[in-house]
């Protein structure tokens, strides 16, 4: 008899493919700001566009930002010898979702990063009863910090190309599919070498430039990881999601972590015997100030970027993925936040998760409006024509990559054909509790469809009958459909000929609130009949003899699974088949780009791998007759105040603010000379997802803030730097050092950190700025 489990992993998570090409740096000229700038409120911005591999800080690049600012030998930044900088900034991997960067402030292996980042280790210590995402969490000695599951912590301490180790290896006979399978023998070769029988390390080769260049990287590996200190949401999201991507911003969007070790020094998952690690090096902190125009870099973990991927990708992303994106993290949205209105406890336990989602939501948001607002399909396109002139000009060109844009249109072209459909199928079946539901009975029924079975023991049944209660007993309902309702609108509206069959018979072809309606009423319908509401009346099927189970009506709901699954199966068969055009075009592209710009400071893709960027202190203009300066202050955040979430500041920071003004209390040593407490700043730096909690340097290093956002304007920097609006959004090392003093009382860290201060002649620059002067 087939087992269960075998006979259930129909309905199992379902993988989505999506093309992911290589990127380079913008084709935008760069500018070198003056050393005597304009008023900053009336400056150009130049291009600070760049997020550069390790190997790369020296030569062109390491010039360049020496004009921007910098202070530091290339050596200071990274060097696999001895410490550098790079040995103090760590990636923060969470599960498998991702993560973000941090970086270590104290010898003792204390990490700075954002509050949204050790969201998930916050909100898996909390409870209704205990709930450190509202109350905020310090733990006041060693032993009080909170182990964190799912949290690991990976530290670059060599990064070196190999391009030359591998293609030497490669014959120019070999065909494509042979080229790449013999390359990745050879990887796997060089990574075991490298790692030898060293447990401690990571290995990765990457691929950069479409795959024309290969890195590989070297990760020490730490296992333990605790919770120390994280402010209250009212602080760490004040703004939540209506401040998500806005400028200007109040945010107090950091956290401290900690790694340990084994007594050994070697990585360990947690144990009680386990010591803080001591990093080779860590950060001091300049708490003395900022201006406009100085100069700043970032050193994090940026995740994806997609600048010169072709303008037929770029249209695919506007015209089909992006669309069916937005409306599916809408659906889950509105899910999660029915939920979590009904239950307090709901809403503590799914609050990353809808905090994720919506962050996800506004960025595609973003994006459409950045494709639109800028032209980028439209620019790309003008890029390419100059690069197709640039091919006819060589015959030897013309050979290489004559056929290189018609490639990728016709790649695309597979693509689109389904690409919608892949999409709006992948993400209810991923997301919807309902549909899981269903595909256990699903796979029921193919189960009874086969007539050489026989009939299923009560063990199974009874194992079938659990999962599906314990899943009902984990979800509101309610909340599902609701979900479901709308991923189901999305799927109804697609084009002509994609909607798949069982919808068109359910809703007859209709649109817009008709369509809603009817959708709604189905699914009300079917929370009183179908089995997969209610196991009492899947009891009943299961309970039937089995040739009367299998004479049986196919549930409606299960029905739908099933659709919906057969119709992610048909797309995903026919989208995959792009890649085999797309994959060697892509490299061709971005080798012939590469060639064609002649860029000495050219950058790849980001890709999750640590990266540097330079840039500077400086505001910008949203639309004609604005200006946004480059600095939040307390009284900004105090000014929003309605006492309610997400605006509700905590009272012992309005007591403190009002003792201020009164002159009953001296301003923090922390606040300007004026007595203004700096809360967040701008600057040019170029980052992306992934960047969060990145340490923002100063031009020697040091560390003045934290990188927790960016802003709507420059949400398209992923695709297109624009250099007038894109802005990276961060936390004043001040306001978190006031934050911890005054607010936390949080003086066994203050006494953990290296803070310098400096004698600053910006210390009354703020004031200036404010008054435009």
């Amino acid at each position: 008899m087939r087992n269960l489990k075998n006979f259930l992993s129909t309905y199992l998570w379902v993988a989505l493919l999506v093309s992911v090409g290589c990127s380079t740096s913008s084709s935008l000229k760069r500018t070198t700001p003056s050393k005597q700038p304009a008023p900053f409120y009336n400056r150009n911005s130049p291009d600070d566009s760049g997020m550069w591999l390790l190997p790369q800080i020296k030569g062109a690049v390491h010039a360049e930002l020496q004009t921007k600012g910098l202070k530091l030998p290339a050596n200071a930044l990274y060097d696999s010898d001895s410490p550098s900088l790079n040995q103090a900034i760590v990636r923060i991997n969470i599960g498998s979702n991702g993560g973000g960067t941090g970086s270590f402030v104290s010898d003792k292996g204390l990490i700075l990063t954002n509050h949204h980042v050790a969201y998930d280790a916050i909100a898996s210590a909390s409870s209704a009863g205990n709930n450190y995402l509202k109350q905020g969490f310090y733990a006041d000695s060693l032993k009080n910090e909170i182990p964190i599951p799912d949290y690991n912590l990976y530290i670059t301490i060599e990064q070196k190309e190999v391009t030359q180790k591998i293609n030497s290896q490669l014959n120019d006979t070999l065909t494509y599919q042979e080229r790449q399978h013999k390359s990745q023998k050879i990887r796997k070769q060089l990574i075991a070498q490298r790692k030898g029988n060293n447990n401690d390390l990571v290995v990765n080769i990457d691929d950069y430039w479409g795959g024309n260049r290969q890195f590989m990287t070297v990760y020490k590996v730490i296992r333990d990881v605790r919770l120390v200190y994280a402010p209250p949401e009212s602080i760490g999201k004040y703004g939540g999601d209506i401040d998500n991507w806005e400028w200007p911003r109040h945010t107090g969007d950091y956290s401290f972590l900690r790694a340990y070790v084994a007594p050994d020094g070697s990585s360990s998952a947690y144990n009680k015997s386990n010591i803080p690690y001591h990093p080779d090096k860590h950060l001091t902190i300049d708490a003395s100030g900022l201006a406009p125009g100085d100069f700043t870099m970032i050193l994090g973990y940026p995740g994806s970027t997609y600048r010169h991927e072709s303008s037929y990708a770029f249209e695919f992303y506007r015209n089909i993925r992006n669309p069916i994106l937005i409306d599916s993290y809408q659906a889950i949205l509105d899910g999660l936040e029915y939920a979590a209105r009904q239950d307090s406890e709901v809403a503590v336990e799914n609050a990353s998760k809808r905090a994720s989602v919506a962050n996800s939501l506004k960025y595609y948001q973003g994006i459409q409006k950045g494709f639109k607002k800028y032209h980028i399909v439209k620019h790309k396109q003008d890029i390419e024509q100059h690069f197709a002139q640039w091919i006819k000009q060589d015959s030897l060109r013309q050979v290489t990559y004559r056929r290189v844009l018609p490639q990728l249109d016709q790649a695309y072209h597979i693509a689109s054909q389904t690409g919608d459909l892949l999409y709006a199928t992948a993400l209810p079946l991923n997301n919807n509790s309902l549909l899981q539901i269903a595909g256990l009975y699903n796979s029921y029924r193919q189960y009874l469809a086969d007539s050489t079975k026989s009939d299923l023991d009560h063990a199974n049944k009874d194992s079938l009958l659990h999962r599906q209660q314990k899943i009902l007993s984990n979800i509101n309902v309610q909340a599902q459909n609701v979900m479901l309702s709308e991923m189901i609108y999305t799927l109804a509206s697609l084009p002509d000929g994609k909607v798949p069959f069982y919808l068109m018979q359910l809703f007859n072809g209709t649109r817009g609130d008709t369509l809603r309606n009817e959708i709604n009423q189905f699914l009300n319908d079917q929370q009183k009949r179908s089995i997969i509401y209610n196991t009492d009346r899947a009891k009943k099927l299961l309970s039937l003899p089995i040739d009367s189970a299998r004479a049986r009506p196919v549930d409606k709901m299960v029905k739908l699974y099933q659709e919906i699954l057969d119709s992610y199966k048909f797309s995903r068969k026919n989208y995959v088949q792009h890649f085999a055009y797309l994959h060697p075009a892509q490299k061709l592209y971005e080798q012939g780009m590469l060639k064609f710009r002649t860029d000495s400071t050219e950058y790849p893709d980001a890709n999750f791998t640590l990266r540097l960027s330079g840039g500077h202190i400086r505001g910008y203009s949203p639309k004609d007759g604005i200006y946004y300066t480059p600095f939040t202050t307390l009284k900004g955040m105090l000014a929003k105040n309605t006492g309610h979430k997400p605006f509700n500041a905590p009272q012992k920071l309005q007591a403190y603010y009002d003792s201020v003004q009164t002159k009953d209390l001296q301003p923090s040593q922390y606040s300007t000379n004026g007595g203004y407490q700096i809360v967040n700043f701008l600057s040019t730096n170029d980052i992306t997802g992934g960047n969060s909690g990145s340490p923002v340097l100063n031009a020697k290093g040091q560390l003045v803030g934290l990188a927790f956002d960016g802003n709507i304007e420059g949400i398209i920097s992923d695709y297109f730097y624009n250099p007038a609006v894109t802005r990276t959004i961060n936390v004043d090392v001040r306001y978190i050092l006031f934050l911890m003093n005054e607010f936390t009382g949080a003086d066994r860290l203050l006494r953990e950190l290296d803070i310098k201060r400096l004698n600053n002649q910006y210390k009354s620059t703020f004031e200036k700025a404010s008054t435009g002067s």
